[in-house]
């Protein structure tokens, strides 16, 4: 592979530390805009965080417009609603705050400002990309959650009532125009969403590096997001007011989406179809089967090199059953599942959640082939 061609992109511009939320109103202010649509989630709205923010735009001169009708896992009838808002109040950009779901649903308002529905003829899947032009509005992105990396990427995750399913829409002009990492702005995160966020960051790093193709730029990126991660969650965890650990991780999960350009894996598919299913965090959905679905990669000997590699970087063999404990360790350590005990999966399911994961546009990417039977088998062993 290092003799044949390949495209590499990383070009996002990022504000990073304690007060840069703050500092983008300036920096905003100086492209000559004055109106805005802030995108949020109702859980930021009680604790007053889009006020204050709102509130520092006010202050260079600049109004922004709340819209927090956010579901945790959006679906199109929150773009839609927000696309009427931004067009009513005249904006000229968006801010997102928030985690990947308020993210995710500001990109796909900038695409119907200036692009006609429906959202399936979007669908990444069956080429709609190609429809999308660069003549949108910015979106600049602050992630009060360190996990999805949404702030740096370049696709949504919507789910589309006429399919229910969950759909991918993907630009390269979806990045936001500044991804804004301020520590502070993640310190009221409870534990336990703290912790199923930075376990997305650290999936989304270990899939990207587990990738069977060559993007050393990536896999760098990812070995280093899976350090931070591994090293700094739990204190992120146990100590929500270390600003530290709470920059260390908003860096791994930025990591880890730029990695992720690279692909992602079935781990994703089944979480994708579980957060579908149950309507489950789909951080926790990715904690529940990842120990599980390391094992299945390690039939792949590329698998199983890599993870072996990982060893000293997670402090224990180079040796990738060792690797596997490990991480399960870390994860039963921050109080996460290593199995679905929990969410209370149906055995009659099952087939239509394995229907649901092979058919989503992650699963060809992983690096073992996950076929028929695969991911029932996957999910029986930690029923």
């Amino acid at each position: 592979m290092p003799t044949s061609r390949h495209t590499w992109s990383f070009p996002t511009r990022m504000e990073y530390g304690p007060g840069a939320a703050k500092d983008i109103a300036g920096i905003i202010k100086q492209t000559g805009v004055k109106n805005g649509l802030l995108v949020t989630d109702e859980g930021l709205v009680k604790i007053g965080l889009p006020a204050a923010l709102a509130q520092h735009f006010k202050d260079e001169g600049m109004q922004l417009e709340i819209f927090s009708n956010v579901k945790s896992n959006p679906t199109d009838d929150n773009v839609f609603e927000g696309s009427t808002l931004y067009k009513e109040c005249g904006a000229e950009f968006i801010v997102a705050l928030g985690g990947g779901s308020p993210i995710d649903v500001a990109k796909v308002i900038k695409l119907l400002a200036t692009h006609e529905g429906p959202l399936e003829q979007y669908d990444d899947m069956k080429g709609g990309s190609n429809l999308i032009k660069n003549n949108m509005p910015p979106v600049y992105a602050i992630p009060t959650t360190a996990g999805t990396g949404s702030e740096v990427g370049r696709s949504s995750v919507i789910t589309l009532k006429s399919t229910n399913k969950k759909t991918i829409i993907f630009s390269p002009y979806f990045m936001p125009t500044i991804a804004v990492l301020d520590p502070e702005y993640t310190v009221s995160l409870p534990p336990k969403l703290t912790a199923a966020t930075g376990v997305d960051a650290f999936v989304h790093n270990i899939e990207a590096y587990l990738i069977d193709d060559f993007h050393p730029f990536a896999d760098g990126l990812a070995k280093e997001g899976i350090l931070r991660s591994f090293k700094n969650l739990p204190t992120a965890v146990k100590n929500g007011q270390d600003i530290a650990a709470r920059g260390e991780m908003l860096v791994a999960s930025s990591m880890g989406a730029t990695a992720f350009q690279k692909g992602l894996g079935v781990n994703h598919s089944i979480a994708h179809a579980l957060g579908v299913f149950y309507d489950i965090h789909h951080g926790l959905a990715n904690a529940s089967v990842l120990v599980e679905v390391l094992k299945f990669n390690l039939k792949n000997d590329i698998v199983r090199n890599k993870m072996a590699a990982l060893g000293q970087i997670l402090g224990t063999q180079n040796d990738a059953d060792a690797v596997v404990e490990a991480i399960k360790d870390w994860l039963l350590s921050i109080d996460m599942p290593t199995d679905v005990k929990g969410i209370g999966i149906k055995t009659e399911d099952l087939p239509a959640i394995e229907e649901y994961a092979l058919e989503d546009p992650c699963c060809p990417m992983n690096p073992q082939k996950a076929e028929k039977g695969d991911v029932t088998r996957i999910l029986q062993n930690i029923l």
